[in-house]
């Protein structure tokens, strides 16, 4: 029995140890939560709150990653850099709501109205912006049919801007080609009027009523003869015009040819036509509009939940016990630099005292040799013809006191 007891409470002992020592995934949730784990090791009714609160920043950073990466895939056609670019504002994203959760920790117990509802304002603002790529992905096949409306709807308006702009141009030289063709209809029905008058003038069906070449039809032949060589005249003199003229059309309608081709390049499916083309969509379909807006609503739930999470759960025994060890800390500062600071004085006053008493063991120690250098001093000064204090004074300073000092 003593075996078993012993067996039983060696393998209660280590029991004990493993709930004491947590895993690396809960170590790596704590982290995630912000929290101090040498403290929360000592909160076993804590430990499971921040579990949840860990997965929580874990579900937004793999949410936001996922986000990021649609995101850039939309503009960059690089995987590897897709890739990067998204652990990289993923782990932006995860900093932050570390930041925000752990400024809320180290507070001192009192939860103020503004610094929450700030950080409450910056976490529904990247969840508004991170929900975009995520709606975006979702409604993918409806947005990618709206693109193809889209942009030939913006080719049309291109095409009718292009026609409003080249109007006058194109209005002149269809005049231009207006005017020489009715010329030559004009001129191609004179010469019909004067033929048939030439032929009824020589069937007898004329105003002469004689049949073969009289007078009459011989002047309508003239007529009609001469009218002839104009018509030719008219049609070669009207033809390189006519050539110009279409050629200056041709070279108009190849001009806005290649500004549509330029203008249809720059239709791309990127980010911002796709979510002009989601814009559209929610224009065109109430009921595609309340549901967008549910989807923003869940998915900026899922960026603030770590935030909410924290703000809505009360304060427990880790609270109080890293408000506490935050205290002491705090006082514990404070006493040394007070302790520095009385320390200092008492070695700048010991310093000065210690100098004053080198400064007069100093001259007591040189009495009798500075009595003397004055006394030569003195004689000196004497046998001089120009006696003045003022420069015996001089003298007398630079010669002891500056030794001395």
């Amino acid at each position: 029995m003593k075996k078993e007891d012993a067996l039983r409470i060696e393998n209660g002992e280590i029991k004990d140890r493993g709930e004491q020592e947590p895993d690396g995934m809960t170590r790596f949730l704590w982290w995630l939560a912000a929290a101090d784990a040498d403290v929360l090791k000592e909160c076993r009714t804590e430990r499971e709150r921040y579990r949840i609160i860990g997965l929580s920043v874990f579900v937004t950073w793999m949410f936001a990653t996922l986000a990021w990466g649609y995101f850039f895939s939309t503009i960059v056609a690089d995987d590897l850099a897709v890739l990067g670019l998204a652990l990289f504002f993923g782990f932006a994203i995860l900093s932050i709501d570390r930041t925000l959760i752990a400024a809320m920790s180290r507070g001192n117990g009192n939860t103020r109205f503004m610094p929450v509802a700030f950080r409450l304002l910056l976490a529904v603002t990247i969840g508004l912006f991170i929900s975009q790529p995520v709606v975006l992905m979702l409604f993918k096949k409806d947005i990618i049919a709206q693109l193809e409306v889209n942009k030939q709807t913006k080719i049309d308006a291109f095409r009718e801007q292009l026609m409003e702009l080249n109007t006058g141009q194109r209005n002149t030289l269809q005049q231009a080609l207006e005017r020489g063709r009715l010329q030559l209809q004009q001129k191609e029905a004179e010469l019909k009027f004067y033929k048939d008058g030439y032929i009824r003038e020589t069937d007898g069906t004329g105003g002469s009523g004689r049949i073969g070449e009289s007078d009459i039809a011989r002047v309508k032949k003239s007529a009609y003869l001469k009218s002839d060589d104009e018509l030719q005249a008219m049609q070669k003199a009207w033809e390189p015009q006519q050539q110009q003229l279409q050629a200056q059309m041709a070279n108009m309608h190849s001009v806005d040819s290649v500004k549509e081709t330029v203008y249809v390049r720059t239709l791309t499916d990127g980010f911002l036509a796709q979510i002009e083309a989601l814009h559209d969509l929610i224009k065109d379909h109430p009921p595609l509009q309340q549901r967008y807006r549910l989807i923003i609503f869940i998915i900026t739930l899922i960026e603030i939940m770590p935030l909410l999470s924290k703000v809505l759960m009360p304060r427990g025994e880790y609270d109080e016990k890293l408000a506490s060890a935050t205290a002491q800390g705090i006082a514990a500062a404070k006493l040394q630099v007070a302790a520095g600071k009385e320390l200092l004085e008492h070695y700048q006053t010991a310093a000065l005292a210690a100098d004053k008493a080198t400064v007069d063991h100093l001259f007591a120690s040189t009495h009798d040799l500075r009595r003397q250098e004055a006394d030569e001093l003195v004689k000196e000064w004497q046998r001089r013809e120009t006696r003045q204090y003022s420069h015996l004074w001089q003298q007398a300073k630079k010669l002891l006191l500056g030794k001395i000092l």
